[in-house]
């Protein structure tokens, strides 16, 4: 079957921080290219964190296009990764509270188009891509076979989840007890994972797809592909796990607006 048989029976949902107008004139320029994707979900879900007064003209925006969207604003921001995770939670807890049974999670930075409609797939209860960087590629001795078979990091920009047969996302226990504990690190430098070991959404998504023994299928387990993504790491150097401006059969964590975008697929 093909990724679209999922993407027609779930919930989009996407998780951001607006603190300026020029956000949410990104917004809408991705908005405008994802359209043709976002009009085939059953749900949209927006989780929001605000660094001033944009409630109601994100709601707006969003209304525009897509007038039964869902928009959730936390009133609390925690800050970098904190504040995403908080907001990962929400989407999920929304999606477990209203008994939606899958969840296509995404950033408000990642492009969509129709060609990831027509990815093959096989049934599971997680579909994913996995992170990786050359530091990860290095440790797994520059093995191609052994990376592929061994390394489970998935992102958290894309993502479909079964979230019925899931238990929770993130820890809310662990969530409060290390933000209070980041607080007392002086010169903090928002990066939890170099004080607090097994720290990142990440990690926090793979255990809750071995936690509850979620079927997993890998959206690049083509070789080809993978390969491609892998040699591509590799000769660059890329040293971030996200694959930050990476199109990928139609999926992009398009993160830095003003640089290019290197496009992998499956037929080139």
């Amino acid at each position: 079957m093909n990724l679209k048989t999922y993407i027609n029976k779930s919930a989009y949902g996407t998780v951001g921080y607006v603190a300026n107008e020029d956000d949410l004139l990104r917004t809408e320029q991705y908005i405008l290219y994802n359209l043709e994707v976002l009009k085939n979900f059953k749900h949209i879900i927006v989780a929001t964190n605000y660094g001033g007064d944009f409630q109601n003209k994100n709601s707006d925006l969003w209304k525009k296009y897509f007038p039964e969207s869902i928009l959730i604003d936390n009133p609390i921001n925690r800050g970098h990764s904190f504040g995403t995770a908080d907001l990962d939670n929400a989407l999920f807890d929304y999606c477990k509270n209203n008994n939606i049974e899958w969840l296509c999670k995404c950033s408000n930075d990642t492009l969509l188009n129709v060609k990831l409609f027509d990815i093959k797939v096989k049934e599971a209860d997680f579909y994913y891509m996995n992170g990786f960087s050359f530091e990860t590629i290095y440790l797994n001795d520059f093995d191609f076979k052994k990376l592929s078979s061994t390394h489970f990091t998935p992102q958290t920009n894309f993502y479909i989840l079964n979230v019925l047969k899931s238990d929770y996302l993130n820890n809310t226990k662990f969530l409060d007890e290390t933000y209070e504990l980041v607080k007392t690190i002086p010169n903090y430098n928002n990066k939890p994972w170099d004080y607090i070991k097994g720290w990142a959404c990440e990690e926090f998504l793979a255990q809750c797809v071995k936690r509850n023994n979620l079927k997993k299928y890998h959206l690049l387990d083509n070789e080809n592909l993978f390969l491609k993504l892998f040699n591509l790491v590799k000769n660059y150097k890329i040293g971030d796990p996200s694959h930050k401006n990476i199109m990928i059969n139609g999926i992009c964590h398009f993160h830095f607006q003003n640089e290019d975008i290197f496009e992998i697929n499956l037929e080139e």
